[in-house]
């Protein structure tokens, strides 16, 4: 089984990194998939705070040479289970030098250690963003999977990017995922980053009325809907599962070890 490095990009600030890393999680946890949360945001790591209780773990994405391989953490422990990354603003140069370097596209070395990487790149619908996105997928030569997001949070008219001839023949040649991400109200929005809660908080949350609930909750089901139907969580390993089979190891461990006491 492949586990996947699901890097949530979009190298500018403020197109939604922060959201879409949140929409995965509450994703996986929804349907008990087996993940890793990690933040590359050390200096702000919003999205690691709002779910602490799941070990997310907060690695620097840094040029430093001494703490450059720091980085290295991503695979290691996309080793053991899928893993979610929030990446900062500005670290395009930083990740395409780590992916290079290992050579992490290299057919050959996914398989040998069971781990793939996609990168969720979200778009505010400005030029030099979606310049942004045609450039990372040129860079990798089509070697590493790109899911192409629209943040309709931040801009509600596309048909700029829908003329853009470059983009759609990426699109069309290499079946690039559009995942069309809706807006949430800005109510609801600001309650929840006012107080800095994770979606499932706000759900429960005394202040959060019940209308505020239900468009909190059919934003979500939109959401989950769209993820889904990417396919790329189609064969995640599931938490429930994982944790039957350690019991039942486990437990077969010690009845060995029990059995060999016996005279």
């Amino acid at each position: 089984m492949t586990n996947m490095i699901h890097l949530v990009d979009g190298e500018k600030g403020g197109v939604g990194k922060s959201m879409l890393t949140r929409l995965l999680v509450e994703f996986n946890q929804k349907y008990d998939l087996l993940y890793t949360l990690i933040d590359g945001d050390f200096q702000n790591p919003d999205v690691q705070q709002r779910y602490p209780e799941h070990n997310a773990k907060v690695v620097p994405l840094v040029e430093d040479e001494e703490k450059f391989f720091e980085i290295d953490i991503i695979f290691e422990t996309a080793v053991n289970t899928p893993v979610i990354v929030n990446l900062p603003a500005r670290v395009y140069g930083i990740i395409n030098k780590w992916i290079d370097e290992a050579n992490l596209t290299s057919p050959d070395f996914k398989e040998q250690s069971g781990v793939d990487i996609c990168k969720w790149f979200i778009c505010g619908g400005t030029t030099d963003s979606i310049e942004m996105f045609i450039d990372s997928f040129n860079y990798f030569e089509g070697e590493l999977n790109h899911i192409f997001v629209r943040n309709f949070g931040v801009c509600k008219d596309w048909s700029h990017v829908q003329n853009h001839k470059e983009m759609n023949k990426l699109i069309n040649n290499y079946r690039i995922p559009v995942v069309d991400l809706p807006a949430l109200s800005a109510r609801e929005r600001k309650f929840i980053d006012t107080k800095r809660l994770s979606f499932s908080q706000a759900m429960k949350h005394s202040e959060f009325f019940l209308i505020s609930q239900q468009r909190l909750h059919t934003f979500l089901e939109n959401c989950f809907r769209l993820i889904e139907d990417v396919g790329l969580f189609n064969n995640a390993p599931n938490r429930v599962v994982q944790k039957e089979v350690m019991n039942q190891y486990n437990g077969e461990e010690d009845e060995e070890i029990q059995t060999d006491k016996e005279p």
